[in-house]
């Protein structure tokens, strides 16, 4: 669904002359924001919108008002996005105090819907489609619809082992998006206006463990040519962000910043190591899904913005990410109690089909390297 902050309030009874958004850009006001409808308004006096119980919806001047240094960030879509902020008033303390302890954590979903596929051969010849990111079957040869269906990719597999005669992945993405761009430009723009540590972080392991989950089935040998296919797909697309992340780094001469994916196995070391005493916890476990086959990649999200804790010991961590993260950093938060975590979400661009988020759209609305002018 997509929602608007104007309509929010309006459904809610709320006059938008009575909130803090009264003299807000009416592009922000009417940004079509998809999520679901998670929203209330804890103190009718300022009318604030709150997500998830999570984050507080502000314009960007409102964050300027609590992080001044976000004065001189400047990006084609900053005056109208609704952003989503938490905790922002401590990490501003936390700079005057101890810049020190300070750091920014961001990073981009790698690929999105309809832009890797995974094809099953069965030993009859038949063949089913899924979209990797999704793990859905398609449901016609178009693959503009999905079978309304519970299973999935790993289901699939398990179901039909003995007889899936061959798994093969076709790359279809040949750039990035504006919106995966943002993923990579926004925590560095930030990060540098607040001068603080960076940490980016590429979830390239986290897609290879839902793929060695759902191989479980097959036969070792299987399992290492399936698996090799498709880390030649997975880096050739970590590559762009690499490139990219770097292009940044030199832009915004940032030298505080650490970068953290699947081929760096010093980096995953610590990672997996240092997060045990929090994530490594029935309490926590029982939280995360109910689908075995997502867990390991799920342990990955909920505790990637804690890496600058884990890597420069940072106390006080801003999150910058899409809202879509929003769960994965409520959950961090929850599981590292002895941290100050705050963030700052930004939402999921609309295509130019006028009915998916850039996400979610078909192949030809991905509109890729839409945003190479602006490293000019």
């Amino acid at each position: 669904m997509f929602y608007t902050v104007r309509g929010l309030l309006e459904n809610r009874g709320v006059a938008l002359e009575d909130t803090v958004y009264k003299d807000c850009n009416p592009r922000m006001l009417d940004f079509k924001i998809a999520s679901g409808d998670f929203y209330e308004i804890p103190n009718e006096e300022n009318g604030i919108l709150r997500f998830k119980n999570s984050a507080d919806l502000f314009d960007f001047e409102m964050l300027k008002e609590i992080l001044p240094d976000l004065q001189n960030i400047n990006f084609r879509h900053k005056d109208f996005f609704p952003f989503y902020g938490e905790n922002l008033e401590a990490i501003e303390e936390a700079i005057r105090v101890n810049r020190d302890k300070v750091a920014v954590e961001g990073g981009p979903c790698l690929f999105g819907e309809h832009e890797v596929d995974c094809i099953i051969t069965l030993n009859d010849g038949s063949e089913t489609d899924f979209d990797y990111s999704t793990g859905k079957k398609y449901n016609n040869l178009n693959k503009t619809d999905y079978a309304q269906s519970d299973g999935d990719l790993a289901s699939f597999i398990e179901v039909n082992a003995s007889e899936i005669k061959n798994i093969s992945f076709v790359n279809h993405k040949t750039g990035l998006t504006y919106q995966e761009y943002l993923h990579v430009f926004f925590p560095f723009a930030v990060a540098a206006a607040l001068n603080v540590h960076l940490v980016m972080t590429l979830p390239d392991m986290s897609y290879r463990k839902y793929l060695l989950y759902s191989l479980k089935p097959l036969d070792e040998e299987s399992q290492k040519k399936y698996l090799a296919e498709f880390d030649e797909i997975l880096y050739k697309i970590t590559d762009m962000y690499i490139e990219l992340i770097y292009i940044l780094k030199a832009k915004f001469q940032m030298e505080n910043m650490s970068l953290v994916h699947g081929r760096d196995e010093k980096m995953i070391e610590i990672f997996e190591e240092k997060r045990k005493p929090y994530i490594e916890r029935n309490k926590v476990l029982r939280s995360l899904t109910n689908n075995p086959a997502k867990l390991e990649s799920i342990k990955d999200y909920i505790s990637m913005p804690a890496l600058p804790f884990y890597i420069y010991d940072s106390e006080f961590i801003l999150e910058v990410n899409s809202m879509d993260e929003t769960d994965s950093y409520r959950k961090c938060r929850k599981a590292h109690k002895n941290l100050t975590l705050g963030c700052i979400l930004f939402p999921e661009l609309l295509s130019d089909d006028g009915i998916n988020t850039l996400y979610c759209a078909p192949l030809e609305y991905k509109e890729y390297g839409n945003y190479k002018s602006e490293l000019e």
